[in-house]
């Protein structure tokens, strides 16, 4: 149901072939343009490069737009790493501040400690704690977070499923 939901949406598009890919990883450049698509930048306001790793494709305006409104900062060194796949804990702050960015306001439902809270990073916690209130993370079946884990595209769908009907 939330992959057809992010599709029909235009968030996300298939890797070709007719296919989703929904146990694929999802790295740093397609999470950041799927929330470009989702916000509905004009592309064409954002073409000066930010980052020296970022230099065109089908991302780069939607990174250089995150960068401007302050959702990513990248890696250091004037770099995004843009084909990494992104982390668990990376994503929730990333979405914090996109909620705060795009000014969408959401309900919260409830607070959740997770197994391995102990491993997240102090500059995730806050984030991802407050992802968890909003219920748009829910952490594993086993009670755990894995915040340095990466994310699939299906998971990824969820997460944008459940931040568009947060009642």
């Amino acid at each position: 149901e939330s992959i057809n939901y992010v599709v029909s949406k235009g968030y996300f598009k298939g890797v070709g072939g007719n296919r989703f890919a929904p146990e694929q990883s999802i790295t740093r450049a397609d999470f950041v343009t799927v929330l470009g698509r989702m916000a509905g930048i004009d592309q064409s306001k954002f073409t000066n490069n930010v980052f020296k790793d970022v230099d065109g494709g089908y991302y780069a305006a939607y990174v250089n737009w995150a960068s401007k409104n302050g959702i990513v900062q990248g890696i250091g060194n004037g770099k995004f790493d843009p084909k990494r796949p992104i982390t668990r804990e990376e994503m929730a702050v990333i979405m914090d501040k996109f909620l705060q960015v795009t000014n969408k306001k959401l309900s919260e439902k409830e607070s959740k400690n997770f197994t391995d809270d102990g491993t997240i990073a102090p500059w995730a916690k806050e984030a991802v704690h407050h992802m968890t209130k909003l219920g748009i993370v829910k952490g594993m079946d086993d009670g755990a977070f894995r915040p340095k884990s990466g994310l699939t595209r299906a998971q990824v769908a969820q997460v944008l499923y459940n931040m568009d009907h947060n009642k």
